[in-house]
């Protein structure tokens, strides 16, 4: 839906900037390919999944293993009983208001062990699931609630 509004809205409002300035006009076809390509670099920016970083050395799946805490609210989950398939978790977040405990199986998603997100498909966790991205002192969790930054608590 966005990108229809997008394409119906951006051709009016490069057509009405380029009659303002000095340039020559540009046709509405020229008009409509930027705003393909404003639209499709916009969904390609919005889907791009953070990855560890060239900075990041990842030597093995303990290194998920410990304590990490948010950066920006109270909540924390702890790792444990870490694999070669996966790990278990207890994630200690916010729900209706109390931090509340809870207890989740996860399998690695890449043969890097960098990302991890719950075991099953996305389907099975009523269409979200929480996806989990290594990069080294900190883990980026997404779900349906905004990302996250969490921290390794030293």
């Amino acid at each position: 839906m966005k990108r229809i509004i997008a394409a119906v809205i951006m051709p009016a409002m490069l057509i009405a900037l380029a009659s303002c300035g000095n340039k020559p006009e540009q046709t509405l076809t020229e008009s409509l390919a930027e705003t393909d390509a404003t639209v499709a670099t916009s969904a390609t920016e919005a889907s791009v999944i953070p990855s560890a970083t060239e900075e990041t050395v990842f030597t093995g799946p303990l290194e998920w293993e410990g304590k990490w805490q948010a950066t920006d609210t109270e909540e924390y989950f702890e790792i444990t009983d870490v694999t070669d398939t996966g790990f278990s978790m207890v994630f200690y977040h916010y729900e209706e208001g109390t931090i509340e405990q809870f207890k989740y199986k996860i399998e690695f998603d890449d043969p890097s062990k960098t990302v991890a997100s719950e075991i099953g498909k996305t389907n099975d966790h009523g269409v979200w699931e929480y996806v989990f991205h290594y990069q080294g002192d900190t883990i980026l969790v997404q779900s349906k609630h905004p990302d996250q930054i969490y921290e390794r608590v030293v």
